[in-house]
């Protein structure tokens, strides 16, 4: 689609733009971009998470209840899903609401935009330990498996369902296969961009701390 490409080749234009007038290098480049877009976007994602995470917290709350109904209209599943979501819109649980659709869309178009606009540049340059960004590199490619696994691991409650991190784990491997195959340009920006979502996290955790604080005093 002719916007599509006009949105990679921006995002490549932006990259370029980086380079040429603040003297940054293209790795210096990559990571900078993805920074300010996450940034950007930063306020949006944690709105998302938080009120998912307060979804979640409130369908615990609601667990004898949401048995109560399986039970008793275990033999009608439409008056069961039906009285299912009352109760949960009664109870303000919404795992896919607006905000969430706009975070989900916000952060596809800037992560696929970023990844092809990254496939089909080629940057031959070094960066840390990486000899050259134009192929895989090993160490990269565990540190972004290791920020993969730590941020499903510091959500709040996370450590309470083991079994949940079990499953985080297999896509997380998953990714891993296909990441050590791409060049550390795309390495890079994957690892920023999950650094970042560690750090939104972080965030997360303390503000529900902060609301929570009260109702314990």
């Amino acid at each position: 689609m002719e916007i599509w490409s006009m949105w990679t080749q921006f995002l490549q234009a932006s990259l370029g733009f980086l380079s040429a007038h603040f003297g940054l290098s293209e790795p210096v480049s990559i990571i900078t971009l993805t920074v300010v877009a996450r940034m950007a976007l930063m306020p949006l994602s944690v709105a998302a998470v938080y009120r998912s995470q307060k979804s979640k917290e409130a369908m615990e709350r609601l667990k004898p209840q949401l048995e109560t109904l399986r039970e008793t209209y275990k033999d009608d599943p439409s008056e069961l899903a039906a009285r299912t979501m009352a109760l949960q819109r009664a109870n303000g649980i919404s795992f896919f609401g607006k905000v969430s659709v706009l975070n989900m869309g916000t952060q596809g178009i800037f992560g696929l935009g970023v990844f092809q606009g990254l496939k089909q540049t080629v940057f031959s340059s070094r960066f840390l330990w990486i000899t050259t960004l134009a192929k895989p590199d090993v160490a990269l490619t565990l540190l972004i498996g290791a920020l993969m696994l730590l941020t499903p691991a510091l959500m709040p409650g996370a450590t309470a369902n083991t079994s949940m991190l079990v499953m985080l784990a297999i896509p997380v491997l998953v990714s891993l296969f296909f990441i050590a195959s791409l060049p550390s340009t795309i390495g890079l920006y994957w690892a920023t961009s999950n650094a970042l979502t560690l750090v939104q996290t972080l965030a997360l955790r303390s503000l529900l701390a902060r609301k929570r604080s009260p109702l314990a005093a």
